[in-house]
């Protein structure tokens, strides 16, 4: 499974009402990936836009985490 694939399956089982799942450097570790945590989040978005996908990244100006959020 691809970096990608491991995020949205933990972004799905971990989402709130809102839709937005946060991801920390912890949370990186715990699904057994070893880059940085803003190389990942590139990774993912860049991955999210060229598919087109119905969820975004997001940092809200955080330097400590970022999201995947359900747009809508």
């Amino acid at each position: 499974m691809g970096i990608t694939e491991q995020i949205l399956a933990d972004h799905k089982a971990r989402k709130g009402a809102d839709g937005i799942t946060w991801f920390q450097a912890e949370d990186m570790k715990r699904l057994g990936l070893s880059d940085g945590l803003f190389t990942i989040m590139q990774t993912v978005q860049h991955t999210l836009r060229l598919r087109k996908a119905r969820q975004v990244v997001e940092s809200h100006g955080c330097t400590d985490r970022w999201s995947v959020e359900d747009a809508h």
